[in-house]
């Protein structure tokens, strides 16, 4: 049987539990017990950061090579070993905290992410993995789950079990019998990304948008920008602007913001900021002071301190100043582990002419749609926010003015335009900065229009101005 289990008597209240060890090194380092009478009492000794299950395999049996299981708890997969048994050898684990208590929007809350450190802890147990059986309870906390382990690892190999018209699978062998339990594991259907299915497969989806309405996006911190442009996932947001307009330093502006006010973590590629310096800058706009000796009042060792720490809690960044080629699939491998270890929700991407191309042709306009292609999906398969920051031709001018360039201007590909979900321009004008927004593929993430910021040069912070007219020639 996986891992062993004790039937001890608790100090605690005098009555019998059964006690799951989890072990790290051959060595026992937490134990769940659980009130051996059927109720959901538990408690813990020590603190359990992997999965539960230790794989014994009869030689006598194939083994299904191809697929792990997840279960929300260890009855579960205790229930799914004794289904198999003497029958297929599987890889079965339970979750070591069950499903998540808090949630937004029929999603983790991102107050919950430190409770996934397993999913990074036991990477190895997924390496080389076809099929990530989802074996969570039918109720919403269990879906809310699914949902967030098929995020971290890839929606594209990830499939769920259907319980039929029970809780879970320890109550689908009870009801049903060993048999049916194993039909519905090895029959467990695709987690929706992509391929040829009817609406029945998205019918819980379908549903919640009849009684929930539209989607909302997530506060940028500036009541005047949410008019026009709202965080979401998945969404690629293609940020474009002049040399010096501010484009990176809206960014950052909008990830603090959302790391503040909702507890989304990023992870930064930029190639044109060293890690040290970057973090400078990020300092500036936590505290409001500058951290350099000047004119103005610098940030004191206290608040540098907590810039730092809050900087390491909230932020990753992605770092090539030591070598390595930062192809698109380099920096999306690195994404995908940011987002399995720590749940990150926005990948920065900053900017696009410092990413290489094996191929002999270069960064053409095939090329260029075929990696915001892959961004895309790389978007939907992990449900993140990414910002992709590309620079635009040089600026056509009429009155002596140059024109606010769009997703059309950028250099490589009309394929800026076309596959970007929401499409921004930093445009620095006389009377302050202008953000715009030139396409919104969804309603509820923004709409095209503009808004006037006030930026601060002394601690880099942007501040709202009173709402200008949206006089944008959008045929230009």
């Amino acid at each position: 049987m996986a891992e062993r289990i004790g039937c001890v008597i608790s100090e605690k209240n005098n009555k019998p539990v059964i006690g799951f060890s989890f072990e790290q090194n051959g060595e026992v380092d937490a134990v769940k017990y659980r009130s051996a009478n059927g109720s959901k009492t538990f408690w813990w000794e020590g603190n359990a950061q992997r999965l539960w299950g230790k794989q014994v395999t009869d030689v006598n049996v194939p083994t299904v090579e191809d697929a792990i299981i997840i279960t929300e708890g260890e009855m579960d997969t205790l229930a799914i070993q004794t289904a198999f048994d003497k029958v297929l050898n599987v890889r079965c684990y339970s979750v070591p905290n069950g499903a998540p208590n808090k949630k937004t929007d029929d999603k983790v809350d991102p107050s919950e992410d430190g409770r996934f450190k397993y999913v990074w802890n036991d990477r190895e147990k997924f390496e080389g993995i076809e099929r990530i059986i989802l074996a969570t309870d039918s109720d919403d906390n269990g879906n809310i789950l699914a949902d967030e382990l098929s995020r971290r690892l890839n929606k594209a190999r990830c499939y769920r079990m259907n319980t039929l018209n029970c809780k879970d699978a320890n109550d689908v062998l009870i009801e049903h019998g060993a048999e049916k339990l194993r039909e519905l594991v090895l029959g467990a259907e695709p987690i929706p990304l992509h391929g040829l299915n009817n609406l029945d497969h998205y019918a819980d989806e379908f549903q919640d948008l009849y009684e929930k309405g539209m989607p909302t996006g997530v506060s940028t911190g500036y009541p005047t920008v949410d008019k026009i442009f709202t965080l979401s996932t998945p969404n690629l947001v293609v940020v474009t602007g002049y040399p010096g307009d501010g484009k990176s330093a809206f960014i950052d502006q909008l990830i603090i913001n959302v790391a503040r006010n909702s507890g989304w973590k990023t992870c930064y590629c930029s190639f044109e900021k060293p890690v040290q310096l970057h973090a400078v800058q990020l300092s500036q706009l936590l505290v409001g002071k500058p951290f350099f000796e000047g004119q103005n009042e610098r940030m004191n060792q206290e608040e540098k301190d907590y810039a730092q720490s809050w900087i390491k809690e909230n932020i990753l960044f992605q770092d090539y100043q030591d070598g390595g080629m930062p192809t698109i699939e380099n920096i999306l491998e690195k994404g995908a582990s940011a987002v399995m270890r720590y749940g990150v929700r926005i990948l920065v991407i900053d900017p696009f002419n410092f990413i290489q191309s094996e191929q002999k042709t270069g960064l053409g306009t095939d090329v260029v749609s075929d990696m915001l292609t892959k961004v895309q999906l790389f978007a939907k398969q992990h449900g993140i926010l990414v910002f992709f920051v590309a620079h635009p031709t040089k600026p056509f001018v009429r009155d002596g003015k140059k024109n606010v360039c769009t997703g059309v201007d950028v250099s490589g590909s009309m394929a800026w335009f076309s596959k970007a979900d929401t499409g921004l321009t930093i445009y620095r004008s006389e009377s302050g900065v202008e953000i715009h927004n030139w396409k919104a593929r969804w309603g509820w993430q923004g709409k095209m229009g503009s808004v006037n910021m006030i930026f601060n040069p002394i601690n880099g912070r942007y501040a709202e101005a009173e709402e200008i007219e949206d006089n944008f020639d959008w045929d230009i």
